[in-house]
């Protein structure tokens, strides 16, 4: 029995003693999975063949899985979804060109789960981004940037994200850390919700952490009825890459389908790339000569500009591309270039300026859609990768005045022995 202390932010008690609950395989001798609770966030351990922390998934997570499928059920949006998907024969599109590793938590899961899931609909949910561009599901947006070398106070790679989403109360109520122990790969950590097994936030135990941006406005042309999910993708990448430059090739070599941004770091080499991709287009940007990289809603390589509809000034995503600007670039009006730490990361993630209207928002508007803080943020993290660390807020949105929670892949894959961060959280915001 494995027992943790942990310090929580003042809003909840400071010291607490936990025991992790554990699952095991279906024949009761395979590896275990675990969870412990850490404030109000679950941590899930899976370990083994994709098979078998599908069944753990199922195990440890059954009543908010049994849940969650009554939670589609009365919800328009996911319900509409997952019919209209199944009626023009998407459910069938994503078990052909899902990957094996998704195809097999997903029967894990169902297995574990007595008929209240279906393979299917498992596969839908976790084929999401392609779905969203077929059915053209708009609304979605994300921010994210990379600061290294001189352009951090320490000279660390800093990554900072925020997933912005519609509100969601069954994702808001049910934040998981999936701490995933693969039999055939590299370790790695994902902020997700139960079911998700295509993670749009995560990092390995090599030192490389993946996002996703969805593309706002991409040509028709663009896209494709089939092909890869990429955020599937980011699992894959997660699980077998140890540097930039696999991550990039393993991107080139695969059948895409969807418009995405993904953001790649790679800590211990200081490097980190924004991919900007397509069904049919691809290129790379990578962090410039002064250590700044930044990514929103809409292409900035000039090879992919023809991929997408023209950007007019002021709208979401061009009004959080031009903030982070301000922010992050050696000359921006505010910037924070050189002396960029975890705190000021935060403070950005945070930032409710918006630049066309030039006044700041109230911190607690949500979808407000004009700035980096009020656009919807469901997840917003900061990660270390180079240190394995990760601070993360998630819940109730929006989730950027929140505390941002420590999590150390360290000593999540070793258990006690092994420090947790320090600082172990940053507090919620006080307006």
């Amino acid at each position: 029995m494995r027992f943790i202390f942990t310090r929580l932010p003042m809003v909840f008690v400071a010291l607490v003693l936990t025991s992790p609950i554990p699952a095991c395989s279906e024949d009761d001798g395979g590896p275990r999975g675990d969870m412990e609770p850490r404030d109000h966030i679950r941590v899930i351990w899976l370990r083994g063949t994709p098979y078998e922390m599908g069944l753990q998934h199922a195990e440890l997570l059954y009543d908010e899985l049994v849940a969650g499928r009554e939670f589609i059920d009365d919800d328009f949006l996911f319900s509409t979804m997952l019919s209209y998907s199944n009626t023009i024969g998407l459910d069938e599109v994503a078990e052909v060109h899902s990957y094996e590793a998704t195809l097999d938590e997903c029967q894990g899961m169902v297995d574990g789960l007595d008929g209240s899931w279906t393979l299917h609909e498992c596969l839908i949910l976790n084929y999401g981004d392609v779905i969203m561009d077929i059915l053209k599901l708009e609304g979605l947006g994300c921010s994210q940037f990379v600061a290294a070398g001189a352009a951090t106070a320490s000279g660390d790679l800093i990554h900072g994200r925020n997933l912005d989403w519609w509100e969601v109360g069954y994702i808001e109520q049910n934040p998981v850390i999936f701490v995933r122990e693969p039999a055939d790969g590299i370790p790695w950590v994902a902020v997700g919700f139960p079911a998700n097994m295509s993670p749009y936030t995560g990092m390995s135990a090599a030192g490389i952490a993946v996002a996703s941006n969805e593309v706002g406005s991409p040509l028709d042309s663009e896209l494709a009825r089939e092909g890869r999910s990429h955020v599937q993708m980011v699992r894959e990448v997660l699980r077998t890459c140890s540097t930039l430059q696999e991550a990039e090739a393993f991107f080139v070599a695969q059948d895409h389908a969807s418009a995405e941004i993904l953001v790649v770091s790679d800590g211990p080499g200081g490097e980190a790339a924004a991919l900007e991709m397509t069904a049919h287009s691809m290129a790379a940007r990578h962090l410039s000569a002064d250590g700044v990289l930044l990514a929103t809603n809409h292409f900035k390589h000039p090879d992919m500009e023809a991929a997408q509809e023209p950007e007019p000034e002021c709208t979401s995503t061009w009004n959080r591309y031009e903030r982070l600007t301000e922010l992050l670039e050696p000359t921006g009006a505010e910037t924070r270039h050189g002396s960029l730490t975890v705190e000021g990361a935060i403070a950005i993630l945070r930032d409710t300026y918006d630049p066309c209207l030039q006044e700041f928002l109230d911190p607690g508007l949500v979808d407000g859609g004009s700035t980096l803080a009020n656009n919807g943020a469901m997840q917003s993290v900061v990660f270390l990768p180079a240190r394995g660390l990760m601070y993360v807020a998630v819940g109730d949105l929006p989730t950027t005045i929140l505390a941002y929670q420590g999590f150390d892949i360290h000593e999540l894959l070793t258990g006690p022995g092994y420090a947790y961060p320090d600082p172990a959280s940053y507090p919620q915001l006080s307006f």
